[in-house]
């Protein structure tokens, strides 16, 4: 059952009017994807002013509505992962109901802003890589959507943000009228597919400001501070990455089998690091703490169990620590300032890891401590451009 609504406040009204532009409602914000599977409730980590939410998953329209009932009034989108079981095509770009001979994109972005919804995503498929007309096709209907509340969905196959492709994606993006928001898919972290990846995503919102980055993890903050419209982070391991539709999910050798723990957010070191993983580096010496909200300065081994409440204490932790650097992020001046902000935490993060592991007692090399993430070094020393 949901949480009471937040005090002081009354449920929004549902805005059907689809002359209200998009943009305005999410710029500058990180939304939280939630999984549609559970039953929303309210998320008091979430900042207010700069947070947000999209329901994702298959049940996202009805766990949407179901949210607005129980009061939620902040941005809200639904995503229904149309990317995960459809592959776009240069006839069938979007996914639209089967059972509804006379489904169009409209009466699909309809029963969204019905849903108490701040702007219509489009169902749009899986874009693989260097499918060039599948790209085309979602411009071409894109260009035909009248709506100004529309955010045209791009969940692109991460080759596409690399230096064969990131040209030709930049230029689709100039021609489609509407809000764009990227979704980078494929197994395991998007942003590791090449090492030219982390700088081709900043320049693409560099360059076009009018795109967000979706399901994602840290990297929404790198495309937040470097001009993206908004961007959205999962609540767990497997909203914050998507794969290829027909593939199943590949996992460490760790994760396989039994039962699955949280990822948990180390803020000193800038990354996400699964329960089982931290329980057994902490075996013999004391844990990494943390100070926010929900921590109170407690350890970080804690999330070492499967249960349900143990996820959601670890999620809300999540977010609480992401929130402060978003707050962090929104305080500066966007362009340089709020660019050497963002690299300086990321160069602060790097040098931690050396420091934790000298702690406990290992090498540099050492396997069984903490290795620097290659998108977070990226990060912390790609330059910073005015």
């Amino acid at each position: 059952m949901a949480n009471p609504p937040f005090p002081g406040r009354t449920p929004a009204l549902r805005i059907l009017d689809a002359s209200v532009p998009a943009a305005p409602l999410l710029q500058g914000r990180v939304l939280l994807h939630e999984n549609a599977n559970f039953i929303p409730q309210m998320r008091s980590p979430l900042n207010g002013d700069l947070g947000g939410i999209v329901m994702t998953g298959e049940m996202a329209g009805e766990r949407a509505f179901h949210l607005r009932a129980s009061g939620y009034d902040g941005p809200l989108l639904i995503d229904i992962a149309a990317y995960t079981t459809h592959t776009a095509t240069q006839d069938e770009p979007f996914l639209l109901d089967g059972d509804d001979l006379f489904a169009t994109v409209d009466t699909e972005l309809q029963m969204q802003k019905a849903r108490g919804v701040s702007a219509a995503l489009t169902p749009t498929g899986y874009i693989p890589p260097g499918a060039s007309k599948a790209l085309k096709a979602v411009m071409e209907q894109s260009q035909r959507i009248e709506r100004a509340d529309t955010i045209v969905h791009l969940p692109i196959d991460t080759v596409w943000l690399t230096e064969e492709y990131v040209g030709q994606l930049i230029a689709a993006c100039e021609r489609i009228p509407h809000p764009k928001a990227l979704t980078p898919i494929r197994q395991f972290d998007p942003m590791e597919q090449a090492k030219d990846v982390p700088a081709n995503l900043r320049r693409v919102v560099s360059e076009r400001p009018d795109v967000a980055v979706l399901r994602s993890d840290l990297a929404a903050l790198d495309a937040l501070a470097h001009g993206a419209l908004f961007s959205g982070i999962g609540a767990d391991s497997a909203r914050r990455h998507s794969i290829p539709p027909g593939e199943k999910p590949q996992v460490s050798k760790e994760n396989q089998g039994g039962p699955q723990y949280p990822s948990v957010l180390l803020p000193s070191l800038m990354c996400f690091k699964g329960a089982r993983s931290l329980d057994r580096i902490y075996m013999n010496d004391p844990p990494m703490t943390c100070t926010c909200d929900v921590c109170d300065g407690r350890g970080l081994d804690r999330f070492y169990d499967s249960s349900g409440e143990v996820r959601r204490e670890s999620e809300d932790h999540n977010i609480s620590s992401w929130s402060s650097w978003v707050i962090e992020i929104a305080n500066r001046k966007p362009g340089l300032e709020r660019k050497a902000w963002w690299r300086d935490r990321c160069a602060a993060a790097v040098d931690q890891y050396a420091l934790e592991n000298q702690r406990l007692g290992l090498s540099a090399n050492a396997k069984a401590g903490f290795q620097v993430p290659a998108p977070l070094r990226a990060w912390a020393t790609l330059p910073v451009t005015p």
